[in-house]
Order: C-alpha cells, then sequence, then structure tokens
C-alpha cells in the first residue's frame, strides 16, 4: 500500500512538472532570438532611435558617421536592445525575438509609440516581397511558414493531451482506482513525448534555415552586407521544450509503473 501511494504521488509531482514546463515554453513562446552587429551596420546607418532612461526621452540621430560614438554604442550592448536603426531601403532593424505564433521586439513603449509599433505581431505570410518590410520584422517565408503551422498544431495538440491526461488521471485513475485509465495516461504521455520532439526538431530546422545567409538573401529585403550582420541564437524556450520530452517521458513511465501497482493491488 505504501509502494503504491508514492506512486501516486510520484505520479501527481510529475504530471504536475511537466504541464508547469509545457505551460512556460508555449506561454513565453521565446524560441529565437535575432540581433544586428552595430559595427558591421556602421556604413549602412542612416538614422536610429535611441531613449535617454532617465528622462524617457527620444532622440532621433541622422547620418552618424563618427566611428567613435558607433564603437561606443555597440559596446553597451543594454542599450542597444532599445536601439531602432534605420538604414536603406526604408528598413528598420533592431532586436527581436520570434517563436512558433508571434514575434516580439525589444524595444521601449516610448521608442514603439515613435515608431508606430505595436510589441508583438502574429506570424504569417506576406503576400508579396514589400509587404515584409515591417520596420524590421520579417515574415517567414512560404516554407518556413508551413513549418511554423506544423509546430502550432503540435503545441495545441500537446497542450490539449496534458491537460486531458492531467484530469482524467488524477480523477478516474487514481481517486477512482481504475486501471484502464491509468495505463491510457501513460500511453498519451509517451504520444506527447512523440509530439514534443517532433516540435522541437521542427522549430530546431526552422532556426537553421533562417541562419542561412541564401535565405536571407531570398527574401529581397536585406543586403549582402546587412545579411552578414544579423545573427540568430536560440532562446530559452528551447531549453524548455527539451525539458518537456524528458519530464513527458518520466510520466509516461511513472503512469505506467502505477497501473501496474494497481493491478497487482487488485488482484490481492
Amino acid at each position: 500500500m505504501v509502494t503504491l501511494l508514492s506512486i501516486q504521488v510520484l505520479s501527481i509531482i510529475a504530471t504536475a512538472l511537466t504541464n508547469l514546463v509545457g505551460i512556460l515554453a508555449f506561454a513565453t513562446d521565446h524560441w529565437s532570438i535575432t540581433i544586428y552587429d552595430l559595427g558591421k551596420l556602421r556604413s549602412h546607418i542612416k538614422w536610429f532611435v535611441v531613449e535617454n532612461t532617465t528622462n524617457d526621452s527620444i532622440h532621433i540621430l541622422n547620418n552618424i558617421h563618427d566611428q567613435n560614438q558607433t564603437q561606443t554604442l555597440a559596446i553597451d550592448k543594454q542599450q542597444f536592445r532599445a536601439i531602432a536603426i534605420g538604414v536603406n531601403n526604408n528598413t528598420i532593424l533592431y532586436k527581436t525575438h520570434k517563436g512558433i505564433f508571434r514575434q516580439c521586439n525589444y524595444l521601449s513603449q516610448n521608442v514603439r509609440q515613435r515608431l508606430k509599433l505595436s510589441k508583438c505581431r502574429v506570424l504569417k505570410v506576406a503576400n508579396n516581397h514589400y509587404d515584409d518590410v515591417i520596420h524590421g520584422m520579417n515574415n517567414p517565408g512560404r516554407e518556413l511558414i508551413r513549418l511554423h503551422n506544423v509546430a502550432a498544431a503540435c503545441a495545441i495538440l500537446i497542450v490539449l493531451l496534458l491537460c486531458a491526461c492531467t484530469l482524467i488521471g488524477v480523477i478516474v485513475g487514481i481517486l477512482n482506482g481504475v486501471v484502464l485509465a491509468t495505463m491510457t495516461i501513460g500511453i498519451i504521455y509517451l504520444v506527447a513525448t512523440m509530439f514534443s520532439t517532433c516540435l522541437l526538431a521542427i522549430m530546431y530546422t526552422v532556426l537553421k534555415s533562417e541562419r542561412k545567409h541564401s535565405h536571407c538573401f531570398a527574401l529581397e529585403i536585406l543586403t549582402d552586407e546587412l545579411c552578414s550582420a544579423r545573427t540568430i541564437d536560440l532562446s530559452y524556450s528551447f531549453i524548455l521544450g527539451c525539458l518537456l520530452i524528458v519530464l513527458c517521458f518520466i510520466t509516461s513511465v511513472s503512469w505506467l509503473s502505477l497501473q501496474e501497482k494497481q493491478r497487482k493491488f487488485a488482484q490481492h
């Protein structure tokens, strides 16, 4: 009886941790970060917008070619987050992060109001190349937006599976002691593990594709120099996604072990 109770508690704890990690991974939606090297953009800068954090004032500086000042801005990474850089072709570049469903920027509220930008926007397919020029927040290409749609479907399905497993597992499997329900929950968590692995593989494929300069050039938005100044790094949702896979598998094992103990307990 003690062993059965211990496995029940372990299953509930594993379920709670899995749900928490899943909620954090999909709610934050923070899978990749795009930044631009200010040093490489030095010769292309036409103007930039920066906020004075002491008095919340906005400054727009035009035609900056002073090397010392540009190097100072490049060193100050914290300030660089709040900078919007205007380059040729009326393109505005700034630091952004992107996930499965949306893309957001790191600009302050004052800078966004000055440039008439929203903090986040939903990812969608652009009707043409020029629709992509939306203040530096480039839409994925049609081949990548399909991967985003598949990843979004996987994420929604995983959330539904986790919610269903929690309710059925606790109410039917543990409180009512239904062995078949407990076994079903263990199998469903295995399915959630596979979908989580698929989602992580898709998002990593998107990241690798966006890192390729050929993809950047194909957008016909950024020139060779601007494209080479762009860096895309993975963010913490990748770590949460890996942790979700591990927890889903552990939770599946715990529920399958629980159904075996319940079966033996029922036979006695």
